[in-house]
């Protein structure tokens, strides 16, 4: 048996400005275009398979989030602050740093490759880099036979 679906439609309805309470519903197959959604708020809702284009989302907060198999295309994330995340089988690619370092802390990333990177003043501290190595050379037996020289 086919539920029947209610559409409601608001358009062209920029002045004065709407706002929408949705509680408890399904609003599954619905569609935004071409709106302002300033100070939006999202709370104990599921969003599997959302499409986000074209968006201004500056300051925007997420939390608390499942985003398995998702995807981050052509965004600017300058000053974007990650943390307590799994970023396993994460890619960075065609990323750059320009204005600002990047700051990587109590990472655990054994078996992962950075190529074809400037790490032109890059630092390492206190950090396991057993079995590193930089164009095929192994830094912790170039750092024990320098300081075996010394």
């Amino acid at each position: 048996m086919e539920q029947l679906v209610q559409v409601t439609e608001i358009i062209d309805k920029r002045e004065p400005k709407q706002k929408l309470v949705v509680k408890n519903s399904d609003i599954s197959n619905s569609e935004f275009n071409d709106c302002r959604a300033e100070k939006v708020v999202f709370h104990d809702i599921s969003l599997p398979h959302v499409r986000v284009t074209y968006a201004d989302l500056k300051h925007c907060y997420f939390h608390d989030m499942n985003m398995v198999n998702g995807s981050i295309s052509n965004a600017n994330l300058s000053h974007l602050s990650i943390d307590g995340v799994n970023i396993s089988g994460m890619s960075f690619r065609n990323a750059g740093a320009r204005e600002k370092p990047i700051v990587m802390e109590n990472l655990y990333i054994p078996g992962s490759k950075i190529m074809n990177c400037n790490l032109a003043n890059v630092e390492l501290t206190e950090c396991n880099i057993e079995g590193l190595t930089i164009n095929g050379i192994r830094i912790d037996e170039l750092i024990k036979s320098v300081q075996e020289k010394q």
